[in-house]
């Protein structure tokens, strides 16, 4: 990233308050994109944008009501815990049901120290792309009901996270933007 470099946001509505937006905005944003490569590549893009950052910059407001990047990776760190989760749900028992939950106060809860929580995303990551990886197509199929999504399949699962995971990594782009500018 260079400081030239610009990031538009990626628009996202809420999961709570539209699902069917929510959802529908980030498959648009997967589109067809390789899920394994996307996911696989994921938190070592993180760690390379966040490469230079000091531990105050990556707990720096970008600007007021946004997520530093400590907040960011914590939630990316989040939703591997979560989907986990539910993909192990969905492989292992006939259309279960999972809660939704609400990320903005999971953020705060405490974490492990910034550098500490990226290499256990990686690591978590890692386990669960070589899980999918693992999942014949033919089992892309199986579903699952979302609390506040409704049913979905494993493939959409999967899709969905491809897109979260982009559009969070131009919202981190932009938050380390952010905090590292004027920086000399």
């Amino acid at each position: 990233m260079t400081s030239a470099e610009t990031y538009e946001a990626i628009d996202i509505p809420s999961a709570t308050e539209d699902p069917a937006a929510y959802v529908a905005a980030l498959l648009e944003v997967a589109g067809d994109a390789d899920p394994f490569e996307v996911m696989a590549t994921t938190p070592a893009k993180a760690r390379d944008l966040c490469a230079d950052l000091t531990d105050d910059l990556a707990r720096a407001l970008p600007q007021p009501g946004e997520w530093p990047a400590e907040y960011i990776v914590g939630h990316l760190f989040d939703v591997d815990v979560v989907y986990g989760f539910r993909w192990r749900l969905v492989l292992t028992e006939d259309n279960p049901s999972y809660p939704g939950y609400d990320e903005a106060r999971w953020a705060p809860l405490p974490r492990l120290p910034f550098r500490q929580m990226l290499s256990a995303w990686e690591g978590m990551r890692a386990a669960n792309v070589a899980l999918l990886r693992a999942v014949p197509r033919a089992d892309w199929q199986r579903t699952g009901r979302h609390g506040e999504q409704g049913p979905e399949t494993l493939e959409i699962m999967i899709r969905k996270v491809v897109g979260h995971d982009l559009a969070h990594l131009n919202q981190l782009a932009r938050t380390v933007q952010a905090v590292t500018a004027g920086r000399g």
